[in-house]
């Protein structure tokens, strides 16, 4: 690895996906010099543009939210500032339409100061800062994102296993994570899915064979963007891959008076999962996502789903923007699937990966056997079927998810008499981050009564 950068690498495991303890499965807190960032000049985005306005009214929610989290960390005394607002309303806000926002015009000191102020949220989101255009991507992990990123991380662990098998001896330590800050010089983010494989050698070595990124209606454009810092940072990753989830019809709540609306907030109590799911109309499958629909209000609809896949080249580098088809391909998982091309480029990836496990060890024993390991088979660790089957279900939580976070906005604005208890735990569905202001704005509303 170049030595022109520093990385640092901060894990938080209640988020890792990591195999159950092995001898040789722990990573610690380390610093690593990687190769610095090129700078470059983000085109602006319909997301960006959008988030550009000036606010027309005063966010006091944030202003509450922001007091609350001061007294749980009392050296963030600083207010923050127009940028620092708009990020942490977004990430506060309840009923949101999109899961993704770009923010320009955020300092370094605004990103660590959202960064300390997200550290404690049920669910964190992703952050992927860049320093030279100060630009912030905010993702915030919905089931049709997690249901992909846990089906590749789970199977990447399984690799890991088979793969260890192979070296005789404490080596290396090797985990895939979903939720581990990696910082470069000028990247400062949180991979999706992220491989770590270290050797145990004094100073150890640090390599990130795998890395990929799942988006759900993200701008692509952006989105390439990022990725080819990521290669410029951490060059020695050699196999990336890219998932696209797309709606066919942008979410919007049920407009006042229609007939969801009226149906929907009458209704005291949310409906269950499974009682919202029975009402439902429209094809019906546990396999693939359909289109959920209740009460003539379309909660969620899966457009497609895409791959992409890329390889080092005969340089040791991943070149986003190439049409070699020996290095990159593309496939569709939903509605059509056609994944071949895929499934053969990520086992190739895999397969490279399985080589630097060897390279690596021998950094560590000169004289280590890895014969074996090398010639070890390597095939996709998961299935493609099995992924469909987890997105439709995702597809159906997600609907639920926002139904809730709409049900609870309604209950709470025709005054809905709950117990101290009831209004903090009920606030928008689980696993989202709305989710904490809703408790945080509660606990406000009623240790003011």
């Amino acid at each position: 690895m170049s030595t022109t950068g520093t990385l640092t690498i901060r894990s938080h495991s209640s988020q890792s996906h990591s195999p159950k303890p092995r001898k040789n499965n722990r990573l610690g807190k380390s610093t690593y010099e990687v190769k610095a960032i090129e700078p470059y000049k983000q085109p602006p985005t319909s997301l960006a543009t959008r988030r550009g306005r000036k606010p027309t009214t005063k966010d006091t929610s944030t202003s509450q939210l922001d007091a609350t989290l001061r007294e749980v960390k009392p050296n963030l005394t600083k207010p923050p500032v127009a940028g620092r607002h708009k990020v942490l309303r977004f990430v506060s806000e309840s009923n949101r339409e999109t899961d993704c926002e770009v923010f320009q015009n955020i300092t370094r000191a605004d990103y660590d100061y959202i960064s300390c102020k997200i550290e404690d949220y049920p669910a964190r989101p992703r952050l992927e800062y860049n320093c030279d255009t100060h630009t912030l991507v905010v993702e915030m992990p919905s089931p049709v994102h997690e249901a992909v990123i846990k089906v590749i991380s789970k199977g990447l662990e399984r690799l890991d296993l088979l793969l260890q098998d192979f070296i005789v001896g404490n080596f290396l330590s090797s985990d895939t994570h979903t939720n581990l800050t990696i910082d470069g010089d000028s990247v400062k983010c949180i991979p999706d899915i992220i491989h770590v494989v270290t050797a145990l050698t004094d100073p150890p070595i640090l390599s990130t064979p795998v890395m990929g990124e799942v988006a759900v209606s993200q701008s692509r454009a952006d989105l390439l963007q990022r990725l080819r810092d990521r290669v410029e940072a951490f060059p020695d990753i050699v196999l990336l891959f890219m998932v696209e989830i797309n709606e066919r019809i942008p979410y919007s709540p049920p407009k006042r008076l229609s007939n969801a609306w009226r149906k929907l907030q009458n209704e005291e109590n949310a409906r269950s999962f499974t009682t919202f799911l029975s009402d439902r109309t429209g094809p019906r499958s546990l396999n693939t996502p359909t289109e959920i629909e209740v009460e003539g209000h379309l909660w969620h609809t899966m457009s497609s789903v895409h791959f992409q896949v890329w390889v080092q080249d005969v340089n040791g580098r991943i070149d986003i923007d190439t049409q070699n088809p020996n290095l990159t391909t593309r496939g569709e998982l939903f509605p059509n699937k056609s994944m071949d091309n895929v499934t053969l480029m990520m086992e190739m990836g895999l397969s490279r990966m399985r080589e630097q496990y060897a390279h690596l060890s021998q950094q560590v024993s000169p004289n280590i056997d890895v014969l074996a390991l090398l010639a070890a088979p390597v095939t996709l660790p998961f299935g493609w079927d099995g992924m469909l089957s987890k997105l439709a279900l995702a597809s159906m939580s997600m609907a639920h998810d926002r139904y809730k976070s709409w049900h609870s906005v309604v209950a709470g604005s025709r005054g809905v008499k709950r117990t101290a208890e009831e209004a903090f735990d009920a606030g928008p569905a689980k696993n989202t981050r709305s989710r904490t202001r809703a408790r945080v704005l509660a606990l406000l509303h009623f240790a003011g009564a």
